[in-house]
């Protein structure tokens, strides 16, 4: 046996799946250039760029909401479905736990369609007059937006099955299709900001050495912090080992980049059904200064915003109630605290302490370059395109950590 037939053979496993990963990245990018039938795309295309939160959600979700496409919704259903599943499984709740495995893909896939459905007549809807009418029947009924929102279901299924056969073919699971919409959108909302700052940010000489500054020190904290975690000493009176200590990891930040994820999309869609009206009340007055970026009060309500969806995401990923039940069953317990509730306390308290340190990281994304936006035209770009890197290295630190697993799992030898 040659060396590079016995390097592939140690290796094998890690290429197959990098190759099922570039493949099924392919396919759904190619998905991405199918326009829906029977649409002006230019007439839909200035409609759907003209919504600040379908285009804010898209950059953090691997979607194509500014033009009508097949896959148009990209992750946002699956993703949407996978938060709400998990927000439902940190209740632990008994009748959750009694479901099987089968009854749980079945639940989440009703899920996804209606959540999907959803999704697609609102982009349908915002889409406005950009269909070209087909008719049918005597009754003259225009079926062309049936039809898309039919085609943007189907789309977003087909997007579900290509993210599952990633999971257990490729790297990286479910998150790994949103990479290349991420990478796409990153200079587009460096220079545009998406209606974050009234000026753009020029991409001079000075302003590339400075970006290309920020963004390698940035993601050098980003990665440290990722790896960061507080390791609670676990006794398992039920296992033995003499070797190593039992530990329970809990990571600095709990919450990853998800918060990111949703933070801009909420805070721009109230504003959306005022801004641009001519004569506004006192009250809709107010509520403008409230969800804008060019007030103070705007900052005040984004950080507020990435508070909560910190604390909301780091509680689903944690789940304190769940993990405390499980230690009981196991036999597992910490030091000095007693099974069951006080357990379940003990985490929270940990998670409460550990959340608010990551709340201060997050914000300091959010807001710091938002404030510096005020006296520098183009800065305040930064805060979407700093929160999309924290995004991007998550995702990409998990599959280089998959990866590296992959390259070792066949190097260790017993004799």
């Amino acid at each position: 046996m040659s060396k590079h037939t016995a390097w592939w053979r140690l290796h094998r496993d890690l290429f197959k799946r990098c190759g099922w990963t570039v493949f099924l990245i392919c396919i759904y990018l190619l998905g991405q250039q199918v326009y829906l039938p029977n649409v002006d795309v230019f007439s839909a295309s200035q409609s759907l760029q003209g919504v600040p939160f379908l285009q804010m959600l898209s950059l953090t979700t691997g979607g194509q909401t500014g033009i009508p496409t097949l896959l148009s919704l990209g992750m946002q259903p699956y993703m949407t479905t996978l938060i709400i599943w998990q927000a439902v499984t940190s209740l632990d709740l008994d009748s959750m736990r009694r479901l099987s495995q089968k009854q749980i893909g079945y639940i989440q896939r009703i899920l996804s369609i209606v959540l999907g459905t959803i999704q697609a007549i609102t982009f349908v809807y915002f889409m406005g007059n950009s269909f070209l009418p087909q008719y049918i029947g005597s009754a003259n009924i225009n079926i062309t937006p049936a039809v898309a929102v039919l085609t943007l279901v189907a789309g977003s299924l087909f997007t579900m099955w290509l993210a599952d056969q990633n999971t257990e073919h490729g790297l990286g699971g479910t998150v790994t299709l949103i990479i290349p919409g991420l990478l796409a959108g990153l200079p587009g909302t460096l220079q545009r900001g998406s209606n974050i700052s009234n000026g753009t940010f020029a991409f001079t000489r000075p302003h590339i050495i400075a970006t290309v500054l920020i963004t390698l020190g940035f993601i050098v904290i980003a990665v440290f912090l990722n790896h960061a975690e507080l390791r609670l000493p676990v006794q398992r009176p039920m296992l033995e080992n003499r070797f190593t200590e039992s530990y329970m990891p809990l990571k600095l930040l709990m919450a990853g980049g998800m918060p990111f994820m949703f933070s801009m999309s909420l805070f721009s869609f109230p504003a959306y059904f005022i801004n641009g009206r001519m004569m506004l009340s006192a009250t809709e007055r107010t509520l403008v200064r409230w969800f804008s970026f060019q007030h103070w009060e705007g900052l005040v309500t984004y950080g507020i915003i990435i508070i909560l969806l910190g604390f909301a995401f780091g509680y689903i990923n944690m789940q304190p109630a769940t993990t405390a039940r499980q230690f009981k069953e196991n036999g597992d317990y910490f030091f000095d605290v007693l099974p069951g509730a006080d357990t379940s306390k003990f985490l929270t308290k940990h998670f409460l302490l550990l959340s608010s340190w990551s709340s201060l990281f997050l914000l300091m994304i959010a807001i710091t370059p938002l404030i510096i936006g005020f006296a520098i035209p183009g800065a305040a770009n930064f805060s979407q395109y700093l929160g999309g890197l924290l995004i991007l290295v998550t995702i990409l630190d998990s599959i280089t950590e998959q990866a590296r697993a992959l390259w070792n799992k066949n190097r260790y030898q017993l004799f």
